[in-house]
């Protein structure tokens, strides 16, 4: 039974100092203490984890800033606004919007296309805190009053949208004889 204690006690000393080193080094740690205690992890750490590698570490970090009320990964998110991994612009677009950043209203926008639909309820309430409109989740309601706004930035629509994107269908051009 000491011996179990003895093994216990190491184990949980191991493990705090690890945390300690983790957090002081600002390293993420692996991928299991991400899911299980990403509270362990401060905001700068994420922050610096999200300008580093987006695509490995910005689909949960960018929620989690959000979460905590946090800009610090700002600059991060309008860099990543524009990446081609679907679900890092869409992550930088929720984040830029929960910050009250106008620069998101189009890839929110876009956003409704994404083949993420579960975020659908969130994507429009972020576009009504920013634009004041309610259009509930009709892309094309919310890009034809996008397009009428004066100066709107020129994006594609259709790029990176996740495996199963939500576009309309093409009409065959193909005649029947």
């Amino acid at each position: 039974m000491k011996k179990l204690i003895v093994v216990a006690v190491g184990c949980v000393v191991f493990a705090v100092i690890a945390l300690v080193i983790v957090e002081r080094s600002r390293f993420i740690p692996l991928f299991c203490v991400m899911t299980i205690a990403p509270g362990l992890i401060s905001n700068e750490a994420w922050r610096e984890s999200i300008a580093k590698d987006p695509a490995a570490y910005g689909y949960s970090g960018y929620g989690i800033l959000q979460d905590r009320g946090s800009d610090l990964a700002i600059q991060e998110g309008l860099r990543d606004l524009r990446s081609e991994d679907g679900y890092v612009w869409v992550n930088a677009a929720h984040y830029l919007g929960s910050r009250g950043h106008k620069e998101a209203i189009p890839y929110l926008i876009k956003a409704l296309r994404h083949t993420a639909w579960q975020a659908d309820d969130e994507r429009v309430e972020l576009l009504r805190q920013l634009t004041g409109e309610t259009f509930g989740n009709s892309f094309d309601d919310w890009f034809s009053w996008y397009e009428a706004a004066p100066n709107p930035i020129q994006i594609n629509w259709e790029s990176s949208l996740g495996h199963a994107p939500r576009l309309p269908k093409k009409k065959s051009r193909t005649r029947r004889l």
